[in-house]
């Protein structure tokens, strides 16, 4: 499972033609390779709504494009904090090959690739102030969640203080069992608050503290500082790495991350800036694994770290900004131009990476990687579903 999933997003509606083509118009038309042919993943469908904050349909889909299973749900309310803008945090994720989801209700649920829809934990949701993260254990057999509570227009566009309480409650739950509070907190005033992100090997991760809304958004990886979860007391533990010398992007199974270090800009503002980018792949202890250095016109952003940490798609060899492309880089040394107008979004296996040309999901292997295949499909990518 995608331990740590940072703004991407890719809203999926499966397409009436299931057939594959090759996004690539110099390439023809291609096959899924048979190593490939097996991959699913779970989307969040943009079906009945264009609006990111209200999908409510759920699927796991194939590399084919053809929907194993699929489901829908109530979204979660997206609170009124005045002049300010709610980050919600996700809805779905993954684990024990199938996708779990949670609706306005707070009732978490799973799905199968068999269609099958099971109900697995309820955690209290009464207000539409509320926001709801959760995460799954590998094995899906234990469920944390934190429900963060703020006061009905909690910022105030003259800047006076806002009436009303904070509060953060936690909870656990085993797997159709019922959910049972950790602990309760509450606030006058806006403080540090925990969100979780996902479950890895070592255990629970969240951000803490977590920006939970803003007024303009930014990258994923500014959205909070990652960090180890307690499972029994659920109180944040150490930072996976810290972000004032390497700033997290991504994080794997293993626990091992993929962060990226100071940058050294020259030319800033001329035809001749160059962004010298420091990136590190480490283990789950934080020791360095391998490092590359990446040279762009731009700031490189969206690390995405591969399942077995051997190689990740960054964003993005700039240098020709009339020929941008995303750059797969390998622990090798290798740095290879992705076929242009590829954008990634996530692994689908060790060789394989997912993401979209045109809104359209596609995928690369790492063997090709001048050639997308359309999956015909679009949407948000949640993560890669173990058959």
């Amino acid at each position: 499972m995608k331990t740590i999933l940072l703004a991407a997003a890719v809203l999926v509606v499966v397409a009436c033609d299931q057939g594959r083509v090759a996004v690539n118009p110099t390439s023809g038309a291609t096959s899924t390779p048979t190593s490939a042919q097996g991959l699913m993943f779970a989307v969040l469908s943009p079906k009945d709504t264009a609006n990111a904050s209200t999908r409510k349909t759920v699927a796991i889909v194939g590399i084919d494009g053809n929907v194993r299973g699929e489901t829908t749900f109530a979204p979660m309310h997206v609170p009124n904090l005045g002049c300010i803008g709610a980050i919600l945090p996700a809805a779905a994720h993954v684990a024990a090959g199938k996708v779990f989801f949670a609706d306005a209700s707070g009732v978490v649920r799973s799905l199968s690739a068999t269609g099958t829809v099971t109900e697995v934990a309820t955690f209290p949701i009464y207000s539409s102030q509320q926001m709801l993260s959760f995460a799954v254990s590998p094995d899906g057999g234990e469920l944390l969640a934190t429900i963060f509570t703020a006061p009905l227009a909690a910022y105030t566009c003259d800047g006076s203080p806002s009436a009303g309480t904070f509060t953060l409650d936690a909870y656990s739950a085993a797997s159709g069992g019922s959910s049972r509070l950790i602990y309760h907190q509450s606030w006058t005033q806006p403080t540090p608050v925990m969100s979780l992100t996902g479950w890895d090997a070592l255990g629970p991760i969240a951000t803490y503290p977590t920006v939970w809304a803003s007024q303009g958004g930014g990258p994923g990886s500014t959205l909070g500082v990652y960090v180890r979860v307690d499972a029994a007391t659920m109180k944040p533990g150490s930072q996976i790495s810290d972000p004032s010398t390497c700033q997290v992007w991504d994080s794997v199974q293993d626990g091992a991350f993929v962060c990226m270090k100071h940058a050294v800009i020259t030319g800033a503002g001329t035809p001749a800036q160059r962004v010298v980018q420091p990136v590190s792949v480490r283990s789950a202890g934080g020791a360095e694994l391998w490092q590359s250095t990446i040279t762009s016109q731009n700031a490189p952003f969206g690390l995405v770290l591969a399942p077995d940490g051997q190689h990740l798609m960054i964003c993005c060899n700039d240098l020709n900004l009339a020929d941008s492309h995303e750059m797969l880089v390998g622990r090798s040394g290798s740095q290879v131009n992705v076929v242009k107008g590829f954008v990634s979004r996530g692994w689908l296996d060790a060789t394989t990476i997912i993401g979209e040309v045109n809104s359209t999901l596609a995928y690369v292997a790492i063997n090709s990687p001048s050639n997308a295949v359309s999956i015909g499909a679009k949407g948000e990518f949640i993560g890669a579903v173990q058959s």
